[in-house]
């Protein structure tokens, strides 16, 4: 995401900044959409009966760019993201969300942003917990303030990894972007990628989660999405979309814990490590 309205260093942090959305109306076709947006072969989300679990991003998106238009100064880029699920979204649901700036770190590569998110339907039932972490490299405060993130769930490898392969098309940010309504340029424009500094447009964080997710869905939950109660990563490096691009998602049962995975691209370079999901039995 790129934020361009800095707030003076000079300044107190805004702690406690809150923003909430708009309606979000969820709908089968829109949730169909944004599973052919990351090619699910899962029927449940085809049919739009239940959103795949990254779909929970989209309705924060508007008050969580917006509290960091507020606070960043340039590009920013998403570091970590931890989902908690409370109840499955679903067709004909009326979601409002709040997002409030909790926490400011102070670390080597910069500043991050600790944004958590609430969505809650039309009736005040708890839907998701989200809390995005976003990193500014550059000057960084002297210290941190608010709040760190909730303790996230480990999982060793007591077993061996199975590995699961994803291929992106051409056209996969572009399908993605409108499947979310994300359409940041480095994600689409190689010209824009380029301004960032790097060589070939961004997969969106939350697109290569999705693909991830999938094997979580589909290994870890039998494809029955709701049963998926947390999932989270940190996006160690963007994942580039060059030609022949693929993802490699290795995941495995945790020896009396979480599920863990971690994803790489074609050439190894690791972009997702440190992955956790929780699954109800």
């Amino acid at each position: 995401m790129n934020a361009n309205a800095p707030v003076s260093r000079g300044e107190t942090f805004p702690i406690g900044l809150t923003r909430d959305s708009e309606e979000f109306r969820t709908s089968s076709h829109r949730i169909a959409q944004f599973a052919k947006s990351v090619d699910d072969e899962n029927p449940h989300h085809l049919a739009g009966k239940f959103a795949p679990p990254v779909f929970s991003h989209v309705p924060v998106m508007q008050s969580m760019v917006e509290i960091l238009e507020q606070v960043t100064g340039g590009f920013a880029l998403h570091g970590e993201h931890d989902f908690i699920f409370h109840t499955p979204i679903v067709p004909a649901q009326r979601l409002f969300t709040v997002s409030t700036l909790v926490g400011i770190g102070a670390t080597k590569p910069g500043t991050t942003f600790i944004v958590r998110s609430d969505t809650r339907t039309h009736d005040g039932k708890p839907v998701i917990t989200q809390y995005s972490t976003c990193l500014v490299r550059g000057g960084a405060p002297a210290q941190s303030h608010g709040e760190a993130v909730p303790a996230r769930p480990t999982s060793a490898r007591g077993a061996a990894a199975v590995v699961s392969r994803y291929a992106l098309t051409p056209d996969q940010t572009r399908r993605y972007a409108d499947a979310a309504r994300d359409y940041s340029a480095y994600t689409i424009d190689p010209a824009a990628a380029a301004k960032v500094g790097y060589a070939a447009p961004l997969v969106h964080g939350m697109l290569t989660l999705s693909l991830a997710a999938r094997a979580i869905v589909d290994d870890h939950c039998g494809g029955e999405t709701p049963r998926l109660k947390r999932l989270g990563c940190r996006f160690a490096a963007p994942l580039l979309l060059t030609p022949g691009q693929t993802l490699k998602v290795e995941h495995w049962n945790g020896p009396g814990g979480p599920i863990g995975f971690e994803a790489s691209d074609k050439d190894g370079n690791i972009v997702i490590k440190n992955g956790y999901a929780e699954v109800s039995k």
